[in-house]
């Protein structure tokens, strides 16, 4: 009983990491896309910071729990870009960049809480810490070559053109590869494993800082 209160507790202190994780990371597919010269995003209502407005329920609810799920997804045009292969290819990195960017931020603001806060300290500094670990899970399991993910949009920009029947395939076939990635293993081995090397270097950096700082 004591474990399953335990978890409930560690999916509550998620959600905010959740919910800041899938909005700063479609919001910068969004403002990226805007920026490039594709009106979609903004005509759609996803350029902004609103969680609502990216969350997918189903999704929401699997991150939470697995540390696997997905956002409501922006939608662009790249015929509006100058450059249609390389507007979607900075479009598709824009949200694992930001990711990352918010995974430091957050490790700034982690440091400056345990110099400063005392009030509720436990809960908060666990929030912030949730905050980093999730952004760069985030990052890297967006980064995955396989639909739908970023990684994939990214490859296939880079490549599409000379392999267009290869893609197909990929895409037809994309759901039963995602599912085998999982259930062979393969989210532990690409996603979690590098996540949790990334963080540990981050709580290292950490840890300099306040060395410095006290």
């Amino acid at each position: 009983m004591s474990e399953l209160y335990m978890n409930w507790i560690d999916v509550l202190l998620s959600l905010p990491a959740v919910f800041l994780a899938i909005s700063f990371h479609e919001f910068a597919h969004a403002l990226t896309a805007y920026w490039l010269g594709d009106p979609t995003p903004k005509n759609q209502g996803r350029l902004t910071l609103y969680p609502l407005a990216h969350v997918d329920w189903l999704g929401l609810i699997l991150f939470a729990l697995f540390r696997f799920g997905w956002a409501k997804p922006v939608q662009v045009n790249p015929a509006n870009f100058k450059d249609r292969k390389w507007g979607s290819i900075i479009v598709s990195f824009s949200g694992p960049l930001a990711n990352m960017l918010l995974s430091l931020v957050a490790l700034v603001i982690l440091v400056a809480a345990k110099l400063s806060i005392s009030s509720y300290r436990g809960i908060l500094l666990g929030i912030i810490d949730r905050v980093v670990q999730l952004n760069i899970i985030f990052a890297i399991l967006n980064l995955i070559p396989i639909p739908p993910f970023d990684g994939y949009h990214i490859i296939k920009g880079l490549f599409y053109r000379r392999n267009v029947r290869f893609f197909w395939n990929y895409e037809y076939y994309g759901m039963f590869i995602l599912f085998a990635f999982v259930l062979l293993g393969g989210f532990n081995l690409i996603v979690r494993i590098p996540a949790q090397y990334i963080y540990q270097q981050l709580m290292y950096l950490q840890s300099f800082l306040l060395s410095l700082l006290q």
